[in-house]
């Protein structure tokens, strides 16, 4: 694995779908959906190791929390997501929306896991090509039924062993901005 060095603030997530790291700022990321753009959906989910703090600036955004399906507008504020909570959000097809995130405790470590998941040749639809990505990057895919522990162990399992055997791995397991 080799180090990522960069000056480039700004990644590809797909058509029309754009995410800025904003450096020194309150939150990590903003994406921008055109109103032409691929549907992001991002399947459910939870995090260990940190929450997650979302608010949409511009447009709509559908976000499921638990059990709770909402769609956000800039006058619903900030969005908290506990770790540990199971999670999910996509955009509305032709809705132009501009969203920001970041996570508790903030570090480098979702910027490291957004760019190994857009990295040049990944192809998000191949689950052993994300699961390293997903494994190192704290984002642990909820299984049906609810046994945390069983995706724990599903994730370690794909993510640390079974993928890295057919050659899949992170692009970069460290970040450094210049």
């Amino acid at each position: 694995m080799t180090e990522l060095y960069t000056t480039e603030n700004t990644i590809s997530m797909g058509k029309g779908l754009s995410m800025t790291f904003l450096r020194n700022a309150p939150y990590l990321a903003r994406v921008h959906i055109t109103a032409d753009a691929d549907l992001l959906q991002v399947p459910l989910h939870w995090h260990e190791t940190h929450d997650e703090i979302f608010r949409v600036i511009q447009g709509q955004m559908k976000y499921t929390i638990g059990s709770t399906v909402k769609i956000y507008v800039p006058e619903d504020g900030v969005i908290h997501i506990p770790k540990g909570v199971v999670h999910a959000i996509s955009s509305i097809q032709g809705v132009e929306t501009i969203f920001e995130e970041t996570t508790d405790p903030m570090d480098d470590e979702k910027e490291l896991f957004f760019r190994n998941l857009f990295a040049p040749g990944v192809r998000l639809g191949n689950l052993l090509q994300i699961f390293p990505v997903f494994y190192h990057g704290d984002a642990i895919p909820a299984l049906p039924g609810g046994f945390k522990w069983l995706d724990k162990v599903f994730a370690f399992i794909v993510g640390n062993y079974l993928s890295p055997l057919f050659g899949y791995r992170r692009t970069w397991s460290s970040l450094k901005k210049v």
